[in-house]
């Protein structure tokens, strides 16, 4: 009955046609804000592949060296039509998984030893990589013995366990890895930290001052770069 008075009312107004659709119409979708996240790199590549799109946009950057993230913001007052593009430094996952300069994270050293043993590729020698594999396998018995030889009878373990494990740990070992996520390997030296913890029990603690202070030069030397590739395109904050 609706289409018929539709038509009616049509042939009076002189529509010669009418087309009557039935069914469910299709939804309209209002336009969503865009939010992409990525490497360090990704405001940089977002601006060269897409600056003619948006010449005429405001925009700002945002900065932090620290954290080493960069946010792009572009059409900054739009709801709908806003574009943020976030680039931030990860810390790789090959020195992450490795827990270095993680005070709170330590080894049994056989824990240590198995981690290593698959890790081969990340030494520097692999006359290294056998020894310390080596050294920590045999590093509770060997402490437990020279323990036992240079017990002084006046409950003095502390000190017998500190001369025991200097003699035997090497000074550090070296690794060669890369810092942060999608960067080149580097070589540093990492030590091998123990601790002794209700006498025979030990903790071992990977530490390595190299890679502590890499990682923060790197983490600015590589936000400048990106900042100098779109610094002329687009506002620059750093906060």
């Amino acid at each position: 009955m609706e289409n018929q008075e539709v038509i009616k009312q049509a042939l009076k107004q002189g529509i010669s046609e009418v087309t009557v659709l039935t069914g469910k119409a299709t939804e309209q979708h209002n336009s969503l804000p865009v939010n992409i996240e990525g490497n360090i790199d990704a405001p940089s590549r977002f601006i060269n592949g897409r600056k003619d799109d948006f010449s005429d946009s405001k925009r700002y950057c945002l900065v932090s060296k620290t954290d080493g993230i960069i946010t792009l913001i572009i059409n900054e007052q739009s709801v709908v039509n806003k574009y943020t593009i976030k680039g931030k430094i990860e810390i790789s996952k090959k020195f992450l998984v490795l827990k270095i300069n993680k005070d709170n994270e330590g080894y049994s050293p056989e824990e240590l030893a198995n981690k290593l043993k698959l890790l081969r590729s990340m030494f520097v020698s692999n006359i290294e990589h056998s020894s310390i594999c080596s050294i920590l396998r045999n590093l509770k018995a060997k402490v437990n013995s020279d323990i036992e030889n240079l017990n002084d009878r006046k409950g003095n373990v502390t000190a017998n366990f500190k001369q025991t494990v200097e003699s035997n740990m090497p000074d550090a070992i070296k690794l060669k890895i890369p810092l942060l996520e999608g960067e080149e390997a580097i070589e540093i030296e990492v030590n091998v930290l123990l601790e002794a913890n209700g006498g025979s029990d030990i903790k071992c603690y990977l530490e390595s001052i190299d890679a502590a202070e890499l990682i923060e030069k790197q983490f600015e030397s590589r936000v400048n770069e990106e900042v100098d590739k779109i610094k002329d395109w687009v506002t620059i904050i750093e906060y």
